[in-house]
């Protein structure tokens, strides 16, 4: 997306009437405005030529499905944020859109201060949501990382050894008590494969907030509220204090 502190605008359909009135409409907020034809090549040309940080799609009454088409493209794609805008909404055409995961989709005649406001949520959203899949992907990559770690498995039925009673099975994620299954819920679950990916060694309270709660508000207290009704489960508590700090398997 464009650094510069100007919005830039690429829309998506030429026609005469709709370039006036949304010239009109953007102008006094500052907008940078481009304009592109719906050809795949002239769509490509432009996004690489201006870097708009949002797009405006025009649904041809004509063709709605080349428009749409479009549409798909940039939601798989999904490196700008994009807006439909038409003179109707059939319902057959509403449903066909929203499968392609618009921002927004706007109804002519244009009312600026509603453009405006639709394609700053838009931006808002784009962004929101970029920093969500950043977040989810990094956290995959960690857990992928965990494994490997963990368990430096040879192969999806590795299992590791905790002691003379307990085993973590791998290729599943449970753990067993002289061969009998430990029933656990899905944070328990989270838990023991990070003690587990870190066996000997000790874990700390931010660490285990970032993989067990994805990261959320969590506190110390609310691992050691974890920890407590775990151990209390088990039939001999494998999980120890470090000295405050975090916890690790005995």
């Amino acid at each position: 997306m464009n650094t510069s502190s100007i919005t830039t605008v690429l829309i998506i359909g030429e026609d005469p009437i709709d370039v006036s009135q949304l010239k009109h409409s953007l102008s006094p907020y500052g907008y940078q405005l481009f304009f592109s034809s719906t050809t795949t090549s002239d769509v490509e040309n432009s996004l690489c030529q201006y870097l708009p940080d949002v797009v405006l799609i025009r649904i041809d009454p004509q063709s709605p499905d080349e428009s749409l088409s479009l549409g798909h493209l940039f939601h798989k794609q999904d490196n700008v944020p994009f807006i439909y805008f038409s003179g109707y909404a059939h319902d057959a055409t509403l449903s066909k859109a929203q499968r392609t995961h618009p921002y927004c989709y706007i109804i002519k005649p244009f009312n600026p201060v509603n453009l405006h406001t639709s394609i700053q949520c838009a931006l808002y959203c784009f962004q929101k949501n970029k920093m969500s899949n950043d977040f989810i992907e990094q956290l995959r990559t960690e857990c992928d990382e965990l494994k490997k770690r963990a368990f430096n498995m040879q192969s999806n039925s590795s299992t590791v050894t905790l002691c003379d009673c307990y085993q973590f099975k791998v290729h599943n994620f449970t753990l067993f008590y002289k061969n009998l299954e430990i029933k656990m819920t899905k944070k328990e679950r989270a838990l023991m494969t990070l003690l587990t990916a870190h066996f000997g060694n000790f874990v700390d309270f931010e660490q285990i907030i970032r993989y067990v709660w994805d990261g959320g508000c969590q506190t110390n207290n609310d691992i050691r509220t974890l920890v407590w009704r775990f151990n209390k489960k088990l039939p001999t508590a494998i999980i120890k204090n470090a000295a405050g700090i975090g916890y690790y398997l005995e």
